[in-house]
């Protein structure tokens, strides 16, 4: 082989793909991704299978077997009504994991495209849109989601509906941030000058440069959704029976909590388990897609 024609093989040839390899080995190294990836795919994974099993129908009722403690055939005891506790407790992560979702993709969808407007369009687009951000911050979350139930009537559809009004605008304003940042870039103003349409530069330049801190965002608000659920359905404005919750089940065992305990602490483990899963695996995506600490 010649050098002349060495140096064009080494020209030619195609680049290495490193981006998937280098986020792989960073996600890898980072503690919090890993645990937080862990306890997130089992509490799915559960979620998932939770029709197949469950040792016990979670709604079936044994006044006979009321209030059974952990062990043999139940092996987190019975509720009040007789209704094995662990298996309410694996339905109760389907419902739970359900519900966040369905909240994270109306909000993630509506919140980053109004957004992406405000930021793009500014002026009395932007003015309007952030002033009614402002009005829904203005109130509490809980105060919206009781006025919610309280006009549609509690239920599942009422505890997406309430928590994805509250969660939209922090994903709008956040979207705005990041786009504003990204504006006045080169190569958004190249796109402008060759007279690329507005939905194409938002598509195909804006939204893949914010695509990172939105994931991360939406990785830690998963937790937080999470327990808004379980607050709603703890007050009895969230989802109804006989549909298993675990802010449900904390309700119903805190009359018996120094009697009957395992009840109300297995839901609260559950939960707290779950949060700290999101939070860990939002906090890890935070440190591993961090532009800043990739040369650390």
């Amino acid at each position: 082989m010649t050098l002349e024609t060495a140096k064009t093989d080494t020209l030619t040839a195609p680049a290495p793909r490193r981006g998937f390899s280098d986020f792989q080995i960073r996600f890898l190294r980072s503690r919090n991704a890993m645990i937080g990836s862990i306890i997130v795919a089992l509490v799915a994974i559960v979620a998932l299978l939770a029709p197949w099993i469950t040792p016990h129908d979670p709604t079936k009722v044994s006044i006979m077997a009321t209030w059974l403690p952990p062990g043999g055939d139940h092996l987190l005891g019975t509720d009040a009504l007789g209704r094995d506790v662990l298996s309410r407790l694996i339905m109760g992560a389907r419902v739970s994991l359900t519900v966040a979702l369905s909240v994270l993709a109306i909000t993630m969808t509506f919140g980053t495209i109004l957004g992406m407007v405000a930021a793009w369009y500014r002026g009395h687009v932007d003015n309007v849109l952030m002033r009614f951000v402002d009005i829904i911050f203005a109130f509490p979350e809980l105060i919206i989601a009781i006025i919610v139930a309280a006009a549609m009537g509690p239920g599942t559809f009422t505890v997406i509906v309430a928590l994805a009004l509250v969660w939209w605008p922090g994903i709008a304003r956040m979207a705005r941030a990041l786009v504003l940042s990204l504006r006045e870039e080169p190569f958004v103003e190249a796109g402008i000058a060759c007279g690329t349409p507005t939905w194409r530069i938002m598509w195909r330049h804006l939204l893949p440069n914010i695509v990172s801190p939105m994931i991360v965002r939406a990785s830690l608000g998963v937790g937080m959704i999470i327990m808004a659920e379980a607050t709603m359905s703890f007050l009895g404005i969230g989802v109804q029976e006989p549909y298993p919750t675990w802010g449900g089940m904390i309700r119903d065992g805190l009359p018996n909590l120094r009697t009957d305990p395992h009840l109300a602490l297995s839901a609260s483990v559950a939960l707290g388990i779950t949060m700290i899963g999101f939070n860990l695996l939002g906090d890890g995506l935070r440190d591993v897609l961090d532009p800043k600490s990739r040369g650390r």
